[in-house]
């Protein structure tokens, strides 16, 4: 957006620009009422007030303006742009998207339009919209590196790689220093395992832009696909030396702590420092026109608040989110997926509670995590003669361990990922660890050497769910060479016993499929898992089962029917050791 001028401005709205100018905003503002009072579709006087109203987080009375303006000047192409855009800020998409059509319909090719039109439908999820969007702009824009960066970005999004390479490599020609196509060039080509290919690229971003994090954290992840773990350790904290608030660079210092298990202090203090970060980011400043929120994930906060504050934890705005949290969630009806507006007065009695950084301390000098009554040498005999390698382990924590690791995910403030399946996420990288976790990974290597061997903890997680979802995680494959994964959700809690679990497919991903292809993909999963006449074991759910199988095997949740209340909520825990499929 621009200042607009005028060729013969006068008196007070001549005083009024002068004043915007010079950023001297309150000035210009009751200026431009002043002019409004007497003429109140000055168009001038509209869209500079509504610009100010916009960056004083009034987003609502910037879309009062801007729609006076759209009346008065139907045919702007511009003034609809700009109404669409502060539309989408406040959550109205049906209504930007409306005016970003017609403003498209009277300006086909302006790159501002076709840039904002097209991010707001990949934000909606409509990624075959928002790619046609940039495509047909492409031929004559073909010098926008916008349009064609974000072309790139709706391709890798899609997993069409080659074609997303093809995009970036075009608009690096007309600016082969651009950090930001440097950066997701080198993502691209490490996702096409192009390692090297990858290196190179974040290196030039680096040798270009060397006072930029993001070049230096891009760097960091390019250097950890090629297990230079120490390099890549160095470069992630070159990035925070820049910018100490770089979440992607805190987040994979982290979890590259977080694979060395015996580096237990590092791994909780960086992972620490990445809970802190997002919840910064998420939390730390007030959203001036509201928030919106899922049902669900509102629903799990205010059970968690709920039960926090049932225990005695002492929590930083606990009792006004309860109170603002239970009049929004009795005030709207809908099913898990549905989205609420919470206004700004609301949000903000909810945000202290939100921004709480809240982890449980697990126990200290715990004998054994593993239930020491296990045969762990025949357990691993029997996983290493399974063909595919597949198993189940009843009983496979200790007792203290489960009790530990149950407390941890019901009182800690990790549960930060949602999900569109309407489930909740929580990562080692993230806040999700502890030096119980990182026991539990130490003892297994040496419990059952021949399986674990020297890999690395490549990933740890754990998934929370609603109590009825009928459907949890899709099919997928993951990257590891073994998986992990064991329940501690009382068995009481579970209302079908022989569901809840999981299934696994006896045919495995190929070697040569990228990570969208046996992570995303559904369609391509299940249609490989026909051809190769896959068989499926299906584990029903049981408290302190764990499942153990070679983490390229195709697997996603049974169906999930859980008892309402947040102690019945099913959860997770997967470990994931080694790296296989890239």
């Amino acid at each position: 957006m621009h200042i607009a001028t005028l060729e013969e401005s006068h008196g007070q709205l001549h005083l009024a620009l002068h004043f915007h100018r010079q950023g001297n905003l309150p000035g210009a503002k009751v200026l431009y009422l002043e002019v409004l009072k007497k003429s109140p579709f000055e168009p001038t006087a509209l869209s500079n007030l509504a610009m100010i109203e916009s960056a004083s987080g009034n987003p609502e009375a910037a879309i009062g303006l801007y729609q006076k303006l759209v009346q008065c000047k139907p045919d702007d192409a511009d003034a609809h742009n700009n109404l669409a855009y502060i539309q989408a800020l406040a959550g109205r998409f049906k209504d930007a998207l409306e005016n970003y059509q017609h403003a498209t319909t009277l300006a086909p090719y302006d790159s501002q339009i076709i840039v904002n039109y097209g991010l707001l439908l990949k934000r909606l999820g409509r990624l075959e919209d928002a790619l046609t969007m940039f495509s047909h702009s492409v031929p004559v824009e073909a010098d926008n590196l916008d349009i064609l960066c974000n072309r790139g970005n709706i391709f890798m999004e899609m997993g069409q790689l080659d074609e997303a390479l093809a995009s970036y490599d075009r608009a690096l020609k007309i600016d082969p220093r651009n950090l930001v196509l440097l950066c997701n060039r080198s993502t691209l080509l490490c996702d096409l395992s192009r390692f090297d290919e990858g290196l190179t690229s974040s290196e030039l971003a680096v040798k270009y832009h060397p006072l930029q994090a993001a070049a230096w954290a891009e760097r960091g992840t390019a250097l950890k696909n090629l297990d230079r773990n120490e390099d890549a350790i160095n470069s992630y904290r070159e990035a925070l030396k820049l910018n100490p608030g770089h979440l992607a660079a805190q987040i994979n210092l982290a979890g590259l702590y977080v694979s060395e298990t015996d580096a237990t202090q590092e791994s909780v203090r960086e992972s620490g420092k990445s809970l802190s970060l997002v919840l910064a980011s998420q939390f730390g400043r007030p959203a001036p026109g509201g928030v919106r929120i899922s049902n669900f994930r509102l629903k799990h906060d205010l059970q968690q608040a709920q039960y926090l504050l049932a225990h005695g934890y002492k929590v930083n705005g606990l009792e006004n989110f309860i109170e603002a949290g239970e009049q929004i969630f009795s005030a709207n009806t809908g099913d898990a997926s549905t989205v609420f507006d919470v206004p700004r007065q609301q949000h903000e009695l909810m945000r202290p509670f939100l921004a709480s950084q809240l982890v449980y301390e697990m126990p200290t000098g715990m004998d054994a995590c593993l239930n020491p009554d296990n045969d762990w040498a025949a357990i691993e005999a029997a996983y290493l003669a399974g063909t595919p390698e597949i198993l189940y382990i009843d009983d496979f924590l200790s007792q203290p361990a489960l009790h530990a690791f149950q407390q941890f995910c019901l009182v800690s403030r990790v549960w930060l990922k949602e999900y569109t399946s309407c489930y909740l996420g929580a990562f080692s990288n993230q806040g999700f660890v502890s030096p119980l976790h990182l026991q539990l990974a130490r003892e297994l290597r040496t419990a059952m050497p021949r399986v674990f061997r020297d890999y690395l903890l490549g990933q740890l997680w754990a998934f929370k769910y609603d109590s009825v979802l009928g459907k949890g995680i899709n099919v997928h494959a993951d990257f590891a060479k073994v998986n992990l994964n064991f329940w501690i959700t009382p068995d009481d809690s579970n209302l079908d016993k022989a569901a809840g679990g999981l299934k696994v497919y006896t045919a495995p991903a190929p070697a040569d499929w990228t990570f969208h292809d046996y992570n995303r993909d559904t369609k391509l999963i299940y249609e490989h898992l026909a051809t190769n006449g896959s068989e499926s074991v299906t584990v029903p759910y049981k408290c302190n089962r764990a499942v153990l199988f070679n983490s390229a095997l195709f697997h996603e949740t049974d169906t999930i029917a859980f008892r309402e209340g947040y102690e019945n909520r099913r959860i997770n825990m997967t470990y994931l050791f080694g790296r296989q499929l890239v």
